[in-house]
């Protein structure tokens, strides 16, 4: 399985997420007229572990769990959930930052997360 298919797992298969969000739960980007509040994972990071032997171990990959909605509380409360739900699937969260796009005025918890992804 790929690292995506691994966090979009332990998302879509968290009751307490899913009661917020829905099924609202994207890979890469979110799709126009998405309804808020919504989550969009993807990956930022590739890292091949390789030996000295030039064999492949597999990859250190960076992912970022994005909640979207037009509050803070609606997107605290679904980032509290996706946190949650990567921590019972065995994905610890490495950091959480907040945002806001003043274009689309909407407000953002991007929570950080590394996986090792076997060949």
């Amino acid at each position: 399985m790929s690292a995506e298919s691994d966090v979009y797992a332990a998302l879509s298969g968290f009751s307490g997420l899913t009661a917020i969000v829905g099924t609202a739960i994207y890979p890469d980007v979110l799709p126009e007229k998405t309804p808020y509040p919504a989550v969009v994972f993807a990956r930022v990071r590739t890292e091949p572990v390789i030996s000295i032997s030039n064999v492949y171990f597999g990859a250190d990959v960076g992912l970022q769990v994005s909640c979207w909605g037009e509050s803070r509380t609606e997107v605290d409360a679904a980032a509290v959930q996706a946190d949650a739900a990567l921590k019972a699937s065995g994905i610890l969260p490495t950091g959480r930052q907040s945002g806001y796009d003043p274009d689309a005025g909407l407000y953002a918890a991007v929570i950080d997360t590394e996986i090792f992804e076997q060949p």
